[in-house]
This record gives structure tokens, sequence and C-alpha cells, in this order.
């Protein structure tokens, strides 16, 4: 028989050394890996052609840029994952015995959510946000607001990726992750509604200046290209 040395006076026994769930360190792999994959992609991908610019924001540009593939990529697909997720979001909050089709549905739009959007966040900084930002071209506040908050998009979106393949919140209770799950979907709405509305603003409206740069270095007011 083995004894153990008694405590000294006055201190707690040690406690156990907390050992990290293995399903948790997968699951984390794995999504890293997706993610990294779709960053890759996104980065290898080029510029593609812009049409005539109107004046408009950037983000109103960029849908109506590259018909209709623009338009499917940077808005149909995600507010489609979105909508899917607000939807079947009501269904798991009031329906206490959801079926299992919805639930499913509910958690694989918010598994491909965020790993999609974390490609077109990449694309868009590339080719968008940081030649913008060098160059000078933002249209005024209101571009920068439409463009900006479209991208924040992002972080609930990972967020309930992160939740959904529980990386996030793997010891939490179903009462807690639904709450969080709920929240971050609801934030998604929010900056997303921002960015179209900010969006569909004219920058000339908003106190921005539409100039065009002759080849002599001079700039001639009331036009953009």
């Amino acid at each position: 028989m083995t004894t153990t040395a008694p405590s000294a006076p006055g201190t707690a026994p040690h406690p156990a050394p907390h050992r990290a769930d293995p399903g948790t360190t997968a699951r984390a792999a794995a999504l890293a890996v997706a993610l990294l994959v779709v960053v890759g992609v996104a980065l290898a991908l080029p510029v593609w052609p812009a049409g005539e610019d109107m004046g408009s924001t950037h983000y109103m540009g960029l849908l109506a840029d590259n018909q209709p593939w623009n338009l499917l990529l940077f808005m149909a697909v995600p507010v489609v994952l979105a909508e899917t997720l607000a939807v079947t979001e009501l269904a798991v909050l009031f329906r206490p015995g959801v079926p299992r089709a919805v639930a499913a549905l509910n958690r694989y739009a918010g598994l491909v959510a965020g790993v999609y959007f974390v490609g077109v966040v990449v694309y868009l900084l590339r080719h968008a946000v940081v030649p913008l930002t060098v160059g000078g071209g933002w249209r005024g506040w209101v571009d920068v607001v439409a463009v900006g908050a479209y991208l924040l998009g992002v972080v609930p979106l990972l967020g309930i990726t992160l939740l959904e393949s529980r990386v996030v919140g793997a010891g939490w209770d179903g009462r807690r992750r639904l709450a969080v799950h709920a929240t971050l979907v609801g934030v998604f709405l929010v900056v997303a509604h921002v960015a179209m509305i900010a969006g569909m603003v004219d920058p000339a409206v908003a106190g921005w200046e539409p100039t065009h740069l002759m080849d002599d270095g001079a700039t001639m007011p009331g036009m953009t290209h």
C-alpha cells in the first residue's frame, strides 16, 4: 500500500493538471487547415475586371462589376448562409422539438459561413482595401462605413463557426451556447444591413467631391474617370 505525504498546514492540495480534450484539438486543427486553404485560394485569385465607374460607393461598385459572379460570390452566398442561420435559429430558439434536419442545417450553415467569409475578407483586403487606402481612393466616410461594415461581418460569422465546430464553448451548456450563437447571428445582421444602407448612399450626398486626374497631374472636378 502506498501513502501520500500530508499537505503542509494551510495549503490546499494541488489540483490535477488540465488536459486538452483530444476532440477539441482535432477540431481546431481541422478548422485551421480549412482556413489556411481558403486564405491561400483567396490570395492566389487575381483581381477581377471592374466595370464602368459610376461614382457610387465601392461596395455597390463591387456588386455591380463582373456580373453575375461578384453578386453571387460577395452578396448571394453570404446572405443565403446568414438568412439560413437566422431562420433556422428562430426554430431552434422557439421550438423545443426542432426537427433534426433543421438543427443540422443551422449547424452546417454556421460551419461554412465563417470559413467562406474569411476568404472573402482576405480577397477584398488584398484587392480593394489596401489599394484604396494606399492610393487615397476612398469616396468619403460613407464609402469607408459601407466597406468596413461589410468586412466586419467576418467577426460574428467566424465566431459562429468556432462555436459550431466546438473549438470555442465545448464545455458550455446548451443554453449558453444557444444564447451566444443567437447574439452572433444578430450582430451579423446588424453590420450587414449597415453595409447595405451605407453602400446605397451616393458618396456625393455625404460630402465626397469626385475628381479626375489629368495627364499633367491636375484634377478636374465632377468626374471619377
